[in-house]
């Protein structure tokens, strides 16, 4: 389940009015919305709670009460106002701001007198939401468009009015990537990994989504049905030492910019993971993890599990897949390619360190030979082309060179809220004023 808003919605609507007549059909009908329940009322409802509060009204005197409610609440307000027809509004800095910019949706009975489609909803008007859409909607559309409003509004989770299913992932602040091939009996090492996560804190695993590339074992299995936010995939072809692609499609489908790029036998314990979830992956930096061994010590990090940002691995083309088919390279070359553009190489603190995993390598790992031979050639031609032809040579940037299946995409069934964080978006012209100081 992605996050949850909590949302209460009141109607405040005239005496008589066309919107309490739809309202109250609306709500006896198949298409209101569960859990948002909502009478007519005469006034605004007082501001308690945290949660979303929805204003739907058709007086102009409600409307311009709820704006200032929505200025003055902590809580989010969205304001809507109902038309029962065209809007003939003055071009005042006023009006802009009151029907427009504090009012989140406009609804109109029909396209009677608007523009064309495609030149907005109404003159002077932002937000429009047209409820006659019978042409696309069929019977009941002024219900239905409400429904897929209110349900667009209140529900990052939801099936639309034309079927289609819609996420949302905002809530995700880490992605754990990794990859394996097993062509032996089982993968329990996979599965054993994954048991260990499930069992972590709550406030860690609903910020953090798992992401596991089968990389074309022959082995058989199921997917384990574990209470995690596990995207699983699983690359159609045997391809040998395909770790180059397997790391490209495992970031593909990471739904962060924090990300750990990791191998199955390590782990990361639970405080390691709550540091990461509370960063923000520096574009220019990439990290790795000292390792803790079965007897306590710590020793430095191994040279291919990173923690770096999703958007600087796909600006410099990941791991290079030329080198898929045969035995290494592609994990040396992928760092000397972030150092020989400027991104620097550092280690996490030692306290948030990695985990060495004890595996059965008999049994659930793989017995691929480890020959450098097939790659020699391949990296020198790489090495060469950095040195003489520059920036713009050295990586194949030829990506993706299979097909894959998913074969699961879960979510925690415990949905997550957000705190709030109301003072960010006014923060932006601070985000300005750094990018304009930054060289990246």
């Amino acid at each position: 389940m992605s996050y949850v808003i909590p949302a209460r919605l009141a109607v405040v609507a005239r005496p008589g009015s066309a919107l309490g007549r739809f309202w109250k059909d609306y709500y006896a009908s198949p298409y209101r919305v569960e859990g948002l329940p909502a009478s007519v009322q005469e006034r605004l409802p007082a501001p308690d709670g945290d949660g979303l509060l929805l204003i739907l009204t058709d007086d102009e005197a409600t409307q311009r009460q709820a704006v200032r409610l929505k200025l003055r609440r902590r809580a989010p307000v969205i304001v809507m106002r109902w038309w029962d027809a065209r809007p003939g509004l003055r071009r005042t800095l006023r009006n802009r701001l009151v029907f427009n910019r504090y009012t989140g949706v406009n609804f109109l009975q029909s396209r009677e007198g608007l523009p064309p489609r495609g030149a907005g909803g109404a003159p002077g008007l932002d937000n429009p939401v047209v409820l006659d859409q019978g042409e696309l909607l069929g019977p009941d559309a002024a219900w239905k468009m409400m429904r897929h409003t209110l349900l667009a509004l209140t529900q990052p989770a939801r099936i639309d009015a034309f079927g289609a299913r819609k996420r949302n992932y905002g809530h995700l602040r880490l992605a754990v990537a990794t990859h394996f091939y097993c062509n032996q009996r089982t993968i329990d090492t996979v599965t054993s990994l994954l048991e260990e996560y499930a069992a972590y804190p709550a406030d860690v695993l609903e910020r953090t989504q798992f992401v596991v590339v089968d990389d074309g074992s022959p082995v058989r299995y199921e997917v384990p049905a574990l209470d995690l936010n596990l995207t699983w995939l699983r690359v159609e072809q045997d391809i040998r030492w395909n770790q180059a692609g397997a790391r490209n499609l495992a970031l593909l489908y990471a739904r962060s910019n924090n990300v750990v790029i990791s191998d199955v036998d390590h782990s990361f314990p639970t405080h390691t993971l709550r540091w990461l979830i509370g960063r923000d992956a520096p574009h220019r930096r990439f990290y790795r993890f000292y390792r803790k061994r079965a007897d306590g010590s710590l020793r430095r990090g191994h040279p291919n599990l990173f923690y770096l940002s999703r958007a600087r691995f796909f600006q410099l083309f990941g791991p290079d897949e030329e080198f898929a088919g045969a035995y290494g390279a592609e994990d040396v070359r992928f760092v000397r390619n972030f150092k020989y553009h400027g991104t620097v190489q550092l280690h996490v603190p030692k306290k948030y360190y990695c985990v060495e995993r004890t595996l059965d390598r008999a049994a659930s790992y793989h017995s691929l030979a480890r020959d450098l031979s097939h790659n020699t050639g391949v990296d020198t031609r790489k090495r060469m082309e950095i040195e003489y032809f520059g920036a713009d040579f050295g990586h194949s940037r030829s990506s993706f060179n299979f097909t894959w299946t998913v074969l699961a995409d879960y979510e925690r069934k415990t949905p997550f809220t957000p705190p709030l964080d109301r003072g960010w978006r006014q923060r932006w012209w601070l985000r300005q004023l750094a990018g304009l100081l930054s060289r990246c």
